[in-house]
């Protein structure tokens, strides 16, 4: 499953931080936390709603006898600190993968709920999170805007699938923008720099480029035969100039006619320019 965004973890986060965080915690939390971790010893101070050790302010004060933070300037009780105990080590931002004990097993915090990892189910957890990554960056850098479906989940095994569930459907994401000439495509064979994204080829790069077409043919169905008036090969920019909104070198590979018009298609029905 893709990631929780950082503001809304951070803000999931910032909920047990605050001085009514009791309200936040489950009934029946203690099914989820290994006993005698520092994890379970956080959220019993959350439900005492106080921590018998933090500091007050002295007596004198006109807020004596207050809980505060200790090492506070005001001496006035902060409402985002608990207690001086450390805090829970869920960290803003930090993969929820990651936020495992030593030795690759223990759990992960994952829609409100903890998950027990075996030592197994960890290691497999890191190779699916890191693989339904690496595929959705791929895609995401041809379409911006696509994201794999979300997935349910209430095991340990089923967060590992649904991890396994976005790399199978980044992957076919992939092959279809590949159809549809959206990155080099299958049949790609030699490329030629691309001097920028206008469309003014010099009569050297459409030479090149024919040469290359004659050699390995069309980079997205592999046809030799271009299907245009004038019997060249179109010079295709990849990636394309629409999905190049950071301005990464482009490479020009030959391109049937066909293809060409299935790919201007492609981009004309997300309103923006070829």
């Amino acid at each position: 499953m893709p990631p929780i965004p950082p503001a809304a973890f951070a803000h999931e986060c910032d909920r047990f931080l605050r001085h009514d965080a009791h309200r936040f915690l489950r009934s029946d939390w203690r099914r989820f936390v290994l006993p005698g971790s520092e994890l379970a010893a956080h959220y019993a101070r959350i439900e005492r709603k106080y921590s018998s050790d933090q500091p007050r302010v002295p007596a004198g004060s006109s807020d004596g006898g207050q809980w505060t933070s200790a090492g506070g300037s005001s001496g006035r009780n902060d409402p985002r600190v608990l207690s001086d105990a450390t805090p829970d080590p869920i960290r803003p931002g930090a993969q929820y993968a990651q936020n495992r004990r030593r030795g690759g097993s223990g759990t992960v915090f994952v829609n409100g709920q903890l998950l027990e990892l075996t030592p197994a189910q960890a290691a497999r957890l890191t190779v699916a999170e890191t693989q339904a990554r690496d595929a959705v960056r791929r895609v995401q850098e041809l379409d911006p805007s696509w994201k794999p479906e979300p997935s349910l989940f209430a095991t340990a095994e089923g967060y590992i699938a649904a991890y396994q569930a976005d790399a199978q459907e980044a992957s076919a994401r992939l092959s279809e923008l590949q159809r549809v000439g959206i990155g080099p495509g299958s049949f790609a064979g030699k490329s030629i720099p691309a001097r920028g994204p206008e469309r003014d080829f010099t009569a050297e790069e459409r030479r090149a480029i024919n040469s290359i077409g004659v050699e390995s043919g069309c980079h997205t169905c592999g046809i030799k035969e271009p299907g245009t008036a004038g019997g060249n090969f179109v010079p295709d920019h990849q990636p394309p100039n629409a999905v190049n909104p950071l301005n990464r070198i482009q490479r020009l590979y030959p391109q049937c006619l066909t293809c060409s018009l299935r790919q201007g298609g492609w981009i004309s029905t997300r309103g923006v320019k070829k």
